[in-house]
Parts: C-alpha cells; sequence; structure tokens
C-alpha cells in the first residue's frame, strides 16, 4: 500500500516516550457522570466478556481483545498501539475483522513497515483501562465509538493528571452522521468541559505540525467519509502542545478497510498517513 514512498522528513531516529510518566498510582471506582446520550454499560457486556484466565475481553463477532501490560524493563522499550477501554461505549468499535481488517492490527503493521517507529506488535488488539495502575506507562491512547461515555469522578481526575502528565489522547468519532451532528462528539466535548473546565477545543488548521510530522498534508482528506461541516481536527492544547486530538471523520474505519468516501484509495492513503503523523507526533513532544 505504501511501497517506496519515503517519509516526509526523511527521520530516521527511533521514537520512544513510553518511560515518560511511569509509576503513577490507581484509582479507585466511584458513582459515574452518566452522559445524556449514553444508555447503561451492562448493553454491551453481552458481546464482550472478560476472560479472568486470560485476563482479555472475547466476543464471537470480536475475536480476542487483550489487556496489555508493559514491560518491567525500561530498555528497549517500543511502541504500543493501545486502545483506551472506556466506560459507558463502544469502545472496541472497528477491533474486528468485519471490512478488510481489524483497524488496530492493520495500522500497527503500516506504522512498523513505513515509519521508524520502533513498534511492538501484537496477535489481537490490545486495551487499557483509566483504572490501570500502568495507564502512566503509555504516551499515546486511541480511543474511538458511536454513542458517548459516562466517567465517574476518578476516571475524570485520572484523564487530567494523564494528559497534564505529558500524555496524548487520540479521539475519535466512528460515525460523525448519528443524529446530524455525531453522538461522540458531543460527548467527547461535555467530557473534556468536566476534565479541563478552563479549556475548550480550538480548531486546528493545517499548518499545525500534527500534519506534518511525517507526511506532508496541505489538503484535509478524512478518513472514511468527509462530511461538512465536520471536515476538520479539533484539539486541546497545553501552550503550544496538543494533548487531545479529535478526529471527526474517522481514521480507523479507513484503516479498517472501508469504503471511503468522496475520494477512494487516495483517502484510505491520507488516513494512514495522519494516523502515523499523529503517533509521531505524540511521540515526540
Amino acid at each position: 500500500m505504501f511501497k517506496g514512498k519515503p517519509l516526509a522528513n526523511g527521520t530516521s531516529r527511533r521514537l520512544s516516550r513510553r518511560s515518560f510518566i511511569k509509576g503513577a498510582a490507581g484509582v479507585t471506582a466511584s458513582a459515574l457522570i452518566a452522559d445524556r446520550f449514553v444508555p447503561s454499560s451492562e448493553a454491551f457486556t453481552e458481546y464482550l466478556p472478560y476472560d479472568p484466565a486470560r485476563d482479555a475481553h472475547y466476543g464471537f463477532r470480536y475475536g480476542w481483545i487483550q489487556h496489555h501490560r508493559p514491560s518491567l524493563d525500561a530498555t528497549g522499550e517500543k511502541f504500543v498501539f493501545v486502545r483506551l477501554k472506556y466506560p459507558g461505549g463502544d469502545w472496541y468499535t472497528n477491533i474486528i475483522d468485519y471490512y478488510r481488517w481489524p483497524s488496530d492490527l492493520k495500522f500497527t503493521e503500516i506504522l512498523a513497515q513505513e515509519t521508524s517507529i520502533d513498534v511492538e506488535r501484537h496477535e489481537h488488539p490490545q486495551y487499557v483501562s483509566l483504572d490501570d495502575p500502568e495507564l502512566f506507562a503509555y504516551p499515546f491512547l486511541f480511543m474511538t465509538g458511536h454513542i458517548g461515555v459516562s466517567f465517574s469522578d476518578d476516571d475524570v481526575r485520572k484523564l487530567r493528571e494523564y494528559l497534564e502528565r505529558g500524555g496524548f489522547l487520540h479521539v475519535e468519532d466512528c460515525d460523525i452522521r448519528l443524529d446530524y451532528g455525531g453522538r461522540m462528539r458531543p460527548a467527547i466535548h461535555r467530557l473534556m468541559k468536566q476534565v479541563f473546565p478552563e479549556k475548550k477545543f480550538e480548531r486546528l488548521d493545517l499548518s499545525h505540525p500534527i500534519y506534518h510530522t511525517l507526511y506532508k498534508h496541505n489538503e484535509y482528506m478524512g478518513g472514511d467519509k468527509l462530511i461538512p461541516p465536520y471536515d476538520f481536527d479539533e484539539a486541546i492544547l497545553f501552550d503550544d502542545r496538543i494533548a487531545v486530538y479529535f478526529c471527526p471523520s474517522d481514521l480507523n474505519c479507513a484503516w479498517e478497510g472501508r469504503p471511503c468516501e468522496p475520494a477512494g484509495e487516495e483517502q484510505r492513503r491520507w488516513a494512514y498517513e495522519q494516523g502515523m503523523n499523529v503517533v509521531a507526533y505524540a511521540l515526540s513532544r
């Protein structure tokens, strides 16, 4: 798919920031802050029962989704594309082999193949939760879904601490067409108002470094769908550093192999390239 295409900046250095925030304690459970778009999380447990023997989730449509545990050895650290298992929504969206391939695994393969990032590969998709004691071992978290979120007070505090200490959260709305503007986007806006009452999402201009870290993107093509007026990305920034990157056009569905509209395979290439730009940006800041 990308054979022979060089990186835009010609970099050859290995990127890894996993040890930057190690050592934080976990959080305890508390009452949920319910999002008004979110049904009970029990509605989803039947699809992804948890197997304690394997420390993994399994669903007949989804296969195994492993709870990632970082190595205690800080030497030779590799980047892990790890998904955030969040309460109150379909956090496992696109993780199955439904169109062409499982999105997370395919993106990880392309990331390892096309960049100098030292990628840790797995047979099954990987996830962590906000209450994991190892949360602070990961400089990058990926989050997607359709219907919203339902975070506890402790979840909100832990996410704020994670981001303030240098963590990066890549969030996507899996279908902005739902309810004429998506359910995930407004839910994430409300969540971030809880996490950072003093901040708000800002529209990202294509001149921002996140569009040029590895590949030069001077046109916004989006993921598998490009639907005005949601044809731009947003971010929560700390000074000039992006802490939360929000994409409404769904790069993850393009990674999964779904048809991309309106630009087809050129749009899919853009989606893979932008995903690699985002990871490289997160690891180098």
